[in-house]
């Protein structure tokens, strides 16, 4: 059975490098609407230093993707499209 993430709280540090906290990217993610741990680290520096950080960025560019408007219809549609017999 697969673990279920907890969020991890908006004031904890997330890039020790350059001082950004988890907070400050998930803000960063949603003011440019990043797609990329580039783009994050071209809006508040996360992930310019050792790249340590680079999967936890990953992780809150991922949370960012389902939180997304439409992600669920879509999501539904791809899944329905694949229906048994064909039939869709």
């Amino acid at each position: 059975m697969e673990a279920v993430k907890r969020r991890v709280r908006d004031d904890k540090m997330l890039c020790y490098c350059k001082s950004v906290t988890y907070g400050e990217v998930r803000a960063s993610i949603r003011a440019v609407n990043a797609r990329s741990v580039l783009e994050v680290t071209r809006e508040c520096d996360a992930g310019g230093g050792c790249r340590t950080c680079h999967p936890e960025i990953e992780d809150l560019l991922e949370e960012a993707r389902m939180e997304r408007p439409g992600m669920l219809r879509r999501l539904w549609a791809r899944l329905t499209r694949h229906t048994v017999g064909g039939d869709a």
